[in-house]
Parts: C-alpha cells; structure tokens; sequence
C-alpha cells in the first residue's frame, strides 16, 4: 500500500535503535525524508550509511534529549536540515528499568519523566505550532501498554509514558483540525530495551522466571496472557506509526492504538 508518505519530512526522537531505527527505515522505504535524533552517534552514522548504501535519504542530529538545551539544539538543526518544522513529527525517545517504586529514587524518576515525558512535551512545544502555521502536519507519540495497564513495577516508565498520552489527546484538541496527534501503545516488542547485555529487560525476566533467553520472554508472555503469544516486531509498530502519520488516516486525531499482540484488556 502505498502511504503517500514521498518528499515528507519526518523528526524521529531516539531514532538510531530499537522502534526509532525501525521508524526510519519504514519512512525512507516511503519515499520520505526522514532525520533521527539520538545522543548514539555511532548508531546514526551507522544507520546513515546502511540507507545511502541503499540509495534512500536520510539525516542525523546528535543530541541528549533530556535537557532542554539538547531539545532547542535538535530543533534547531532540524529546521536547519528541512528548512523549517518538518510535516511529520515521532515522538519515540524514551528509556525505562524494571523496579518497584520503593526502588525508584527521586533522582530516576525525575530523569525518566524529563527522557520519556518532557522530550515529548518540548518537542510540541517548538514544533506543532509552526506546523499549524504551514498548513498542516501529523504527530506520533510512542507510549506503551504500560501506560494503560500498568504493572507493579516500573512505576516511572508507566506513569511517563500515561503523561504522554494524556498531552498527546490535550494538544490533539488545541491543533485540530490542522494538526493531528496521535499514539501507538506497543506492548512487548524485541528491541535492544529488551535485548541489551548491560540494561536489557531480558535480564531481569531470566531472573524472575528462572530462564534464559526467548525462553524466559516466552514465559513472560504466557504469565501475562498475550493472546498472540509471542513478542512483536519493531517493524510491526514502525508500520502502524507510518500509518497514523500519513494522509490514510486523515480522520484520526486524539487515538491511541494498541500494537500489543491483545495485551489490554480493557474495551477502551
């Protein structure tokens, strides 16, 4: 299906791995113009080559999108690159631990509110009003299941990535009908969140199920009742986000759709 997405310029935040590196390569297969944010430099370089390589457009920013300053320099830039607001907008950035709440300092929730929440917020905040003032554009907030069905542990995560969807429905009502805002809420997808050696969540299933590997996820995933019964694909999100940004779902503003294999189980 063609998503009519060629000559779009598209803003992914945490763009050099996982959902966002999924989200790049889906926007350039489109045609799009898409430019990755990410404090990984070696990433983007390396993502930045795999897509010259395959003759499709791209771009890159280094930047740390925790602090305000990072979030000015990256728009900056960024307008620099598409010579003004891009007309797509990927709200994706965002980092998250498995631990309880008396686990959790005050320091570690202020970081991950200030990465997965206030990222999101400052972004908007630069950008959706010039895109209005051009006539348009479409912004996709990555939240997660979490955010609708939360668990008894990383509370932070959670309540991060519920602030995100709750900005997302306020600011889609201010900047209707020019621009839409918009959610994906993935459930478990296999990205390096899960799979990194040194803070993937992996670990910390192993040690709560007493398995290694996909076995230990597999039993995540049976103990949590997913009805698809596996984990998902980032490419799987990366397409329901491509969609959401393009014209295809014109009518669509303020949603939150699940890319979660059946985890919610609430009817709205």
């Amino acid at each position: 299906m063609d998503l009519k997405l060629a000559g779009k310029k598209v803003l992914i935040t945490g763009g050099a791995s996982g959902l966002g590196d999924a989200a790049v390569r889906t926007f350039a297969e489109e045609g799009a113009f898409p430019v990755a944010v990410d404090i990984n430099e070696a990433k983007l370089a390396s993502q930045a080559e795999e897509l010259e390589a395959l003759g499709r457009r791209s771009g890159s920013i280094v930047a740390d999108l925790s602090t305000l300053e990072g979030i000015e320099g990256a728009v900056a830039r960024a307008k620099e690159i598409f010579g003004g607001a891009p007309d797509i907008l990927v709200n994706n950035v965002g980092t998250g631990t498995l631990r309880t709440l008396e686990e959790t300092t005050d320091e570690q929730f202020h970081r991950t509110m200030e990465l997965n929440f206030f990222a999101m917020v400052r972004m908007c905040k630069l950008l959706v009003p010039e895109m209005k003032a051009n006539g348009g554009g479409s912004v996709v907030s990555v939240t997660s299941d979490l955010s609708r069905q939360p668990e008894d542990s990383i509370t932070d995560y959670a309540a991060s990535k519920a602030a995100v969807a709750s900005v997302s429905k306020s600011l889609s009502r201010l900047y209707a009908p020019t621009v839409r805002l918009n959610c994906v809420a993935p459930g478990p997808i296999y990205t390096p969140f899960w799979s990194d050696e040194n803070y993937g969540w992996v670990k910390t299933v192993e040690q709560a199920y007493g398995k290694e590997g996909m076995d230990a996820i597999q039993a995540l995933i049976d103990d949590r009742g997913i009805p698809m019964g596996r984990i998902g694909r980032p490419e799987e999100v990366a397409a329901a986000i491509a969609f959401l940004a393009s014209d295809l779902s014109a009518f669509t503003t303020g949603a939150t759709l699940g890319i979660d294999g059946g985890s919610i189980r609430a009817l709205f």
